[in-house]
């Protein structure tokens, strides 16, 4: 018989197994991390696990829902603090923010084209389809804070954001990964605006 599990204890499994999963993720990746070592560094019986997650690949779904809507938090709050008279700097500094996350918590990882593929074979499509959306509305609700609205601007910056993102699987090639990545925001972000 299956153990019960207060709503406290099922928030707290969940946290812990998205904790271990995002510390796993930068060292090994999905594909390298087997559901028996995260449930080892959790202490729950594997059963367990799957009461809460189809897959280890639901899990990391959930790793990236969880990591957009803290990122999201963040950011806002962010921009009630910066200078809207300086909006190439603002936005390098709210985006630097969001890199940043990207880069030290693994995040790049989940956004590499195959395994981004490995966990939507495993997840419903309706999830993927609606964390992306959700991505592009949030990028157009940071945009409109400066009345960047022009679609083939904002559609240009996502492509290029990613290909920051997509560099990060070379950034142990690189000194200083992160003062190269505000540099190439701040450009991004020049060029975007205008200014």
């Amino acid at each position: 018989m299956p153990k019960k599990y207060t709503d406290v204890q099922k928030e707290n499994i969940r946290r812990d197994l998205r904790a271990m999963a995002e510390r796993s993720l930068f060292h090994k990746g999905v594909k390298d991390t087997s559901v028996d070592e995260l449930v080892k560094a959790v202490g729950i019986p594997k059963g367990t696990f799957y009461l809460f997650y189809g897959s280890k690949e639901e899990l990391y779904q959930d790793v990236m829902v969880a990591f957009r809507a803290q990122m999201q938090e963040e950011m806002l709050a962010m921009l009630q603090e910066l200078d809207e008279n300086h909006i190439v700097t603002s936005l390098t500094t709210v985006f630097g923010h969001l890199v940043k996350n990207i880069y030290e918590r693994g995040i790049f990882k989940l956004l590499d084209r195959r395994t981004a593929r490995l966990i939507s074979r495993s997840c419903p499509e309706d999830v993927m389809a609606r964390e992306q959306k959700a991505l592009m509305d949030f990028f157009r609700e940071l945009f409109g804070y400066f009345a960047i609205e022009d679609e083939s601007d904002i559609a240009g910056f996502d492509e290029a954001f990613l290909a920051i993102v997509y560099s990060m699987d070379r950034a142990g090639d690189m000194e200083r990964p992160l003062d190269a990545y505000g540099l190439l925001l701040r450009g991004l972000m020049l060029q975007l605006v205008g200014e």
